[in-house]
């Protein structure tokens, strides 16, 4: 698996002493297994510290295995377990004792875990049983608001901030390493105070204040209501700044913020499916002069900037893949989609109402049971307009769900996401009448095939989602659609999945699809059957999908808009010795990354990806390349290059003759299972831009060269500028549920196909090559 890194610059304020303290207890205490137990209120910082830690470097470099699971007061053991179990082994399971598969995964190794947001000891006994205490130093570490959570552990209580630390976070947040003027230093301590030593407070604070004039005057007046929100209590409630904050947002952006109350408390929450949910709302404003997607990322931008939400991962670039939410404005959302009758939460354990006492918008559905039935709990005719439901399933165990009668009740429906459970095939006719659906996503089962005109009716659909196993094949992509931006067709068997013909008549019949943004496809595209459809696709910004033996994709490089395009080979591990060679002569212009997933790359397709001028991220899993080379030479340039990933490559020499030229604005390397590989370049140590090198499972020839880059930087004196991260064990890049430390940067968005029968075998044939090794070593 594969992380990208977010590279903050941030200063980092307070909690020094509790932070050396905790690195100590992890690096330096018994050789026994340790708990640290971080206690503290709600918004003083746990998480952020406990993070701080975690990514330390000594510490970092101190651990075989590395885990961070969120728990919060509702949580599904056995889930959190695999989201354990995946970090720990790259891999997932979905069969036998997850318990007895985790201690085993861990015995004999020195392991960190991080359990963040525990809240009982109820909870911490049944995660204890799992960790192993193997003689070894391993750690447990938890964030709790309350002390009792376990006895075997001596806490650190996390103090408030000083007026002097609040002032200083303030000032970070405000002016971002820049001075403040001296006229407004003493309003603005005084402002500080008034946050009663809560960095959250200070955060949301600091929101308010980027919207107010930098004067003596502006200021004062602000702190002057500040002070009204205390005037008959000693300190100020989060409660209170939240309000505050939410009154201060425009009715889009008070939509936009209310609907994190649809997620699960603690869900890291992938900012792609949230601004199409956000633009089939209706909550974006159409602007003429920008793609309403672009709009709401600035919407997102502006929650971010005003500290109600907080970003979890970002891309290389900046951009944001993921957020969350702090469980304190998490629980203002909650009450206020509540009052405002806004969004109505049905959890799993909540006792069926024969008719709800109010009819919501929305309805969001946490871990649907069995005998839960959504028709059983509204009125025929409901006014209700979205139904979502969490989390997403991948497998039909759960039985076949009859959502025949959706359409019936709820003509109104303009967004279901249904990919929590799994419905038969037959739904999608009774689909095609709800006119006025904007988002649709399913996981269907049954068998045969679906026709790409069975939704001709949904012409305002602008988010479509469809999911089948093997039995059941799904066409590429579906005709007639006219708002459609967003097309993501998910075929677990894709390569045996027939390809239909061009319909009658050319091109004149491909109707629609003329504003589709992204084609997330399983499938594979050829010159025979989809050339006419590329010119059809003009405002293409994301393409997905499989390359086949047929001539690949001749007319690719018309797409001018496109941005991100991601290949694999769908008879992939079958054919892993003998991937498909990629042959496309020319990219689209303006590409700016690439993911090539199991294929052949020739010499000659590298030069021509390197000569992309707009190229930043490239991305290579499971590749084959040219005699087992990657040679750089040094009229080699990839001269936009900012992220760049080899993932479990077939690649055993890789030689950069100039790092500097030919590379002048590299920022990540990312090497992940490179077992192969001799040794890293040298010359990397030249890249004056360079932030990150991560190096996983790789060979100890790898780990000593990039030993050798860290010694030649620090002589130089750069290290302060480059950080290095050297991890032991296999890792394996996956798409499960986003998590701190599974995520990969441009990677991620590939939208959650789980295509978790390939990743095993990969992670199997890893292991069986790497067991052949050491035998051979032995012998």
């Amino acid at each position: 698996m594969s992380n990208i890194y977010e590279i903050d610059n941030d200063k980092v304020v307070g909690f020094e002493n509790e932070a050396a303290k905790i690195i100590n207890q992890l690096v330096n205490g018994s050789k026994e297994r340790e708990v640290v137990l971080i206690t503290g209120m709600g918004g003083l910082g746990k998480t952020t510290l406990v993070k701080r830690v975690y990514e330390e470097k000594s510490v970092v470099n101190h651990f075989d295995k590395h885990a961070w699971c969120t728990i919060s007061q509702e949580y599904d053991f056995e889930d959190l377990l695999n989201k354990v179990y995946n970090q720990v082994c790259g891999k997932e399971t979905k069969t036998g004792s997850i318990v007895e598969k985790l201690r085993k995964s861990l015995m004999g190794w020195r392991y960190l875990i991080v359990l963040d947001d525990i809240w009982s000891l109820k909870a911490w006994e049944e995660f204890n049983r799992v960790f192993p205490s193997c003689g070894n130093g391993s750690r447990v570490v938890l964030t709790s608001r309350q002390e009792s959570v376990v006895f075997d552990a001596k806490p650190i209580c996390l103090p408030f901030f000083t007026v002097d630390e609040s002032w200083e976070l303030l000032q970070v947040k405000l002016f971002k390493g820049k001075e403040c003027p001296k006229e407004l230093e003493n309003i603005g301590k005084q402002i500080s105070k008034e946050c009663g030593g809560l960095p959250l407070i200070v955060g949301l604070v600091a929101g308010l204040l980027e919207g107010v004039e930098k004067s003596p005057q502006m200021w004062q007046e602000f702190l002057n209501t500040l002070s009204s929100q205390v005037a008959f209590r000693s300190r100020m409630l989060s409660n209170d700044v939240i309000e505050l904050s939410y009154k201060h947002l425009s009715h889009h952006l008070k939509q936009c913020l209310l609907y994190f109350s649809a997620f699960k408390e603690d869900v890291e929450i992938e900012v792609s499916y949230l601004i199409e949910l956000w633009i089939s709302e209706g909550f974006i404003e159409i602007m003429a002069v920008e793609r309403v997607e672009d709009t709401a990322k600035h919407y997102l931008n502006h929650l971010v900037g005003s500290n109600l939400i907080m970003v979890s991962v970002r891309n290389y670039d900046g951009g944001i893949l993921c957020c969350v939410v702090h469980d304190l404005v998490h629980d203002f959302c909650l009450a206020k989609a509540k009052e405002e009758n806004f969004l109505h939460i049905i959890k799993m354990k909540d006792e069926v109402d024969p008719i709800l006492k109010f009819t919501p918008h929305r309805i969001s559905f946490h871990r649907l049971g069995r005998n839960k039935i959504l028709n059983e709990l509204v009125s025929w005719n409901s006014p209700i307009s979205t139904i979502l439901g969490y989390p997403k399933i991948h497998t039909t165990r759960s039985g076949v769900y009859n959502g025949s009668w959706v359409a019936k009740k709820f003509e109104h429906l303009t967004i279901l996401n249904f990919e929590f459970i799994t419905v038969d095939k037959s739904i999608l006719s009774e689909m095609n009448s709800l006119i006025h659906l904007k988002y649709l996503a399913l996981y269907l089962v049954g068998r045969g095939s679906v026709s790409p005109l069975s939704l001709k009716n949904l012409q305002h659909l602008i988010t479509l989602k469809l999911t089948s196993e093997s039995e059941l094949h799904l066409p590429k992509y579906f005709l007639n659609m006219k708002s459609l931006r967003h097309m993501t067709i998910c075929h677990y068997d894709c390569h045996s999945c027939p390809t239909e013909p061009t319909p009658a008549g050319g091109i004149e019949t491909i109707s629609g699809l003329e504003v589709l943004q992204s084609l997330d496809l399983e499938t594979f595209l050829c010159i025979r059957t989809d050339g006419h459809l590329l010119r059809k696709l003009s405002h293409l910004k994301y393409l997905n999908c499989a390359v086949s033996p047929y001539p690949f994709a001749d007319e690719i490089d018309m797409l001018h808009h496109l941005e991100f395009l991601q290949l694999h080979d769908p008879r992939f591990p079958k054919y892993h010795e003998n991937p498909h060679l990629l042959k496309i002569r020319k990219f689209p212009p303006n590409i700016k990354e690439i993911n090539l997933e199991s294929i052949y790359l020739s010499l000659s397709t590298m030069s021509i990806i390197s000569q992309l001028s707009n190229l930043e991220a490239l991305i290579l899993v499971a590749c084959k390349f040219e005699e087992e080379e990657w040679n750089v030479e040094e009229e080699i340039l990839f001269c936009k290059l900012k992220y760049l990933e080899l993932n479990n490559p077939s690649i055993r020499i890789w030689n950069i003759s100039s790092a500097a030229e030919s590379f002048p604005c590299l920022e990540q390397v990312i090497l992940n299972g490179c077992w192969k590989l001799q040794t890293v370049p040298y010359s990397l140590a030249d890249i004056l831009t360079l932030k990150l090198i991560s190096v996983r499972g790789c060979t100890d020839t790898c780990e000593r060269s990039v030993k050798e880059i860290e010694e030649d930087v620090q002589g130089m004196g750069k290290d302060e500028h480059l950080k290095i991260i050297l991890t032991r064990g296999i890792m394996i890049s996956t798409d499960s549920d986003v998590s701190l430390a599974n995520m990969t940067g441009p990677m991620k968005r590939r939208h959650d196909r789980n295509r978790h029968w390939r990743r095993e075998l990969v992670f199997a044939d890893v292991m069986k090559k790497l067991s052949s090794r050491l035998r051979m070593n032995l012998t």
